[in-house]
């Protein structure tokens, strides 16, 4: 179950950088201001796919795993 619950978090978090790459894409070409937002959601993809990857982010999945299950 902890294995399965991992893997969950693992798969979604690439779903969620994966769109947010898709967002920050449509965002970055048209204008400078419009830009930074989708360089933002770039930022933001980033940081989802790590902590949902790596393993110095395993003890911060697990606490969200904790909080999420109430």
């Amino acid at each position: 179950m902890k294995k399965l619950d991992e893997d969950v978090i693992r798969v979604c978090g690439w779903v969620c950088s994966l769109l947010c790459v898709l967002i920050g894409s449509y965002f970055v070409w048209p204008h400078i201001h419009v830009a930074l937002l989708g360089i933002a959601f770039f930022y933001f993809a980033v940081r989802i796919f790590n902590f949902s990857t790596f393993k110095e982010y395993a003890e911060d999945r697990k606490k969200l795993l904790h909080r999420l299950q109430g």
